[in-house]
């Protein structure tokens, strides 16, 4: 906002469009006159005169802006809009629209008793004035309405966005209409789910016949989206959510894998994510759940699953997976996010226990090896002990147990432990052990007299 004719490129373009029309010598008629340094005798406006009231008034607005003066704000900006309806540069009109769409929508939020009726105008006024963006200033016309909860005239919108063409269809127009068309099919979707909550109970809403059309209407659209190459989450989603209500798993199931597998689609996590939550609510097979979650380990190994891929590799009860299973949790301790998380660390010190109760201790060996300069350095040192010993005791106790298994002597860490767990415990406990310590003592003074007897006897 502090330099929005920068951002735009307005005075670049207000230049070459200054000195095309001074040639033409091309006069506009006077909306609100900020700047007039040719007066014209017929009491029309330059195009230089035009470029610098509209520049003028631009930086008016901005002013307010700033200072938060969001009536004087609006003042302005109408002035502005009326100069851009009198003026006739198509240059200046195509980023003038872009600055109206940023600055209008800002204002009208901040400005007191501003009615949906005002935002209604406001975006009707916008479309008419900048025709490439016509189809996304529809689109979010169409946010706006559903978050009043006007769902018809939203839908309506968007029918007549997807209905809009201007001149030869570019990329961008083909990319918008794509994105347009993925919005109606989820609106009907969003309509279908509302009936479905109104719905009295789960067999009569399978056999509505409205919520049918509606299923049928957003499922041809959002099958033919998520169809092509894209990230297409929330829509995917919403149609899995349909198919799932009218027990078509099997379809539910082939979309997810085209999302998830197929090549031609963007890499994206989510996808396996959905797959895996789908396999895991329809109790596939473990090696099904397995699979899944070993692709999202390769594209997100600190994602929150691997806790879950690591219990499914634990119950397989082979030593490759157990294998797997402490590659994976030693790998995901290693990014900060879950440096604390004792989770983590307990599903890492169960991983140990079983290799070694498996005899299975060279992998462990080879493993941490590798790691062993960085997890000496990452979790285990001094003040960081310290700090566990006031914060996070059992975390402490843990990661205690995890070194011991890992068969690695860290002195101080093990006396911050051992020193803890005295304090921890009640002073009775303390007191026998003290008793035991002594009545140990003399046990064995009376043992070395009793040799030291004997010996002078002989």
């Amino acid at each position: 906002m502090d330099d929005i004719e920068t951002e735009l490129n307005i005075a670049a373009a207000a230049a070459d469009s200054s000195e095309d029309q001074s040639r033409s010598h091309e006069a506009i008629k006077p909306a609100v006159l900020l700047h007039h340094s040719h007066p014209d005798p017929r009491g029309l406006l330059t195009a230089v005169d035009f470029l610098k009231s509209n520049r003028k008034c631009l930086n008016l607005i901005r002013e307010a802006m700033l200072r938060h003066n969001w009536p004087q704000a609006a003042g302005y900006f109408s002035s502005y809009i009326q100069t851009l309806e009198t003026g006739t540069l198509s240059q200046v009109h195509s980023i003038a629209s872009e600055i109206m769409w940023r600055l209008g929508t800002e204002i009208l939020h901040h400005v007191p008793n501003s009615s949906p009726d005002d935002f209604n105008a406001f975006y009707e006024q916008l479309k008419n004035l900048g025709v490439r963006n016509y189809s996304k200033i529809c689109l979010e016309h169409c946010f706006h309405l559903l978050l009043n909860g006007q769902m018809d005239e939203a839908k309506r919108q968007l029918s007549i966005a997807d209905s809009w063409r201007y001149g030869k269809q570019s990329t961008a127009q083909s990319l918008m209409k794509k994105l347009i068309r993925a919005y109606c099919g989820y609106l009907d979707y969003l309509i279908w789910s509302e009936k479905m909550a109104s719905a009295p109970g789960s067999e009569e809403a399978g056999s509505n016949r409205e919520m049918h059309s509606y299923f049928r209407q957003a499922s041809v659209t959002l099958k033919e989206i998520v169809s092509q190459p894209g990230v297409w989450d929330p829509f995917v989603l919403s149609y899995i959510h349909m198919l799932e209500f009218y027990e078509d798993e099997e379809a539910a199931l082939q979309l997810l894998e085209n999302y998830a597998y197929n090549k031609e689609f963007p890499s994206n996590p989510n996808a396996h994510v959905y797959l895996y939550q789908f396999l895991k609510r329809h109790q596939a097979p473990r090696v099904k759940l397995i699979g899944s979650l070993r692709i999202l380990h390769s594209l997100v190994p600190s994602h929150e699953l691997m806790l879950e891929l690591c219990s499914l590799l634990l119950h397989t009860k082979q030593q490759s997976d157990l294998e797997e299973a402490l590659t994976v949790s030693m790998d995901l301790l290693e990014f900060s996010s879950w440096k604390s998380d004792r989770k983590a660390w307990e599903c890492l010190l169960k991983i140990l226990k079983k290799l070694k109760k498996k005899k299975c201790m060279n992998a462990v060996k080879k493993e941490w090896n590798v790691r062993r300069s960085l997890w000496l350095s990452f979790h285990y040192r001094n003040y960081i002990g310290r700090k566990e010993s006031l914060e996070n005791v059992q975390l402490l106790m843990v990661k205690r147990d995890v070194l011991r298994c890992l068969g690695e002597n860290n002195r101080e860490y093990f006396r911050i432990a051992l020193k803890i767990e005295r304090e921890g415990k009640p002073k009775k406990d303390r007191l026998g052990e003290k008793k035991e310590k002594t009545a140990t003592k003399r046990k064995r003074k009376r043992r070395l007299s009793m040799t030291k007897k004997s010996e002078e006897s002989l």
